[in-house]
């Protein structure tokens, strides 16, 4: 009797040097509220990195955001 293999989940893997930082982070750093950084995922300005299953940001990509404000 064969035993049947669970599909595995698909999981995109990241190569980074970048520091990954939570959300409640990544909305301290750009001045907004935790549901703006949800919008700005929802409109593809930041792109969510899951570390299990936590949702993470890169500290680059903030960076980036408040380099184009200032």
């Amino acid at each position: 009797m064969k035993t049947q293999q669970r599909p595995q989940p698909f999981v995109k893997v990241i190569q980074t040097e970048d520091k990954l930082i939570t959300r409640k982070m990544a909305s301290e750093r750009l001045c907004v509220s935790t549901r703006t950084i949800d919008r700005m995922v929802e409109k593809g300005w930041l792109e969510k990195v899951f570390v299990g299953a936590s949702p993470r940001f890169r500290k680059h990509d903030i960076d980036k955001i408040v380099e184009q404000v200032v």
